[in-house]
């Protein structure tokens, strides 16, 4: 895999390589500016170009492939005039379900402060609602970008894979998500260590 952001500009991933089964996990580690956040857009069809990358059998960012990904970005991902509830019931509505499957979603990642105005979330609350929006549908692939280790982080991670999910991950401080993922790539200024 390849990551250049610019045409003719430098790589800011390379040389990076994987598949992932179902019901695998794979965490992608190194400091800040290693290129993590960089593989996960990528494989989402968020930079390019990628390379040799297939996701389900589509390119990235091909809409059969992304109807079956739960993407949690790290960046502050919700619009500023809107409830939290009204956030992951219009990624619902994306996703081609209903509310039910959002509360569902919102009980799993420990969500509770549904009433709150997007801009009004903590940091923890936007990280669960983030989670949240993700879980909605079972995606077959759950991508997650610097997911904290809240015990429902956890536990949803463990679900997915059970049931058959792959889990793409990345984070600077791995904590446990090494030995629940059971494979990792580390990466140092783009490419593997």
């Amino acid at each position: 895999m390849q990551v250049r952001y610019q045409r003719g500009g430098a790589l800011a991933v390379s040389g990076v390589g994987f598949d992932l089964a179902p019901g695998a996990g794979l965490l992608i580690t190194g400091g800040r500016g290693s290129g993590k956040s960089s593989v996960l857009r990528a494989v989402l069809g968020l930079a390019g170009p990628g390379g040799d990358i297939t996701v389900f059998g589509r390119p990235p960012g091909h809409p059969d492939a992304l109807q079956r990904i739960g993407w949690a970005p790290q960046s502050w991902p919700f619009t500023y005039g809107i409830r939290a509830g009204e956030a992951a019931a219009m990624v619902a509505r994306l996703k081609g379900h209903g509310p039910a499957e959002a509360a569902a979603a919102m009980d799993e990642a420990g969500f509770t402060a549904t009433t709150k105005l997007a801009p009004l979330l903590e940091i923890e609350e936007s990280r669960q609602l983030s989670l949240a929006c993700a879980l909605i549908g079972a995606p077959d692939l759950l991508v997650l970008d610097d997911p904290w280790e809240f015990e429902e982080t956890t536990t949803a991670i463990r679900r997915a894979l059970d049931r058959g999910c792959a889990v793409l991950a990345a984070s600077s401080d791995p904590g446990g998500l090494s030995a629940l993922l059971g494979a990792s790539i580390a990466l140092t200024e783009g490419v593997p260590a």
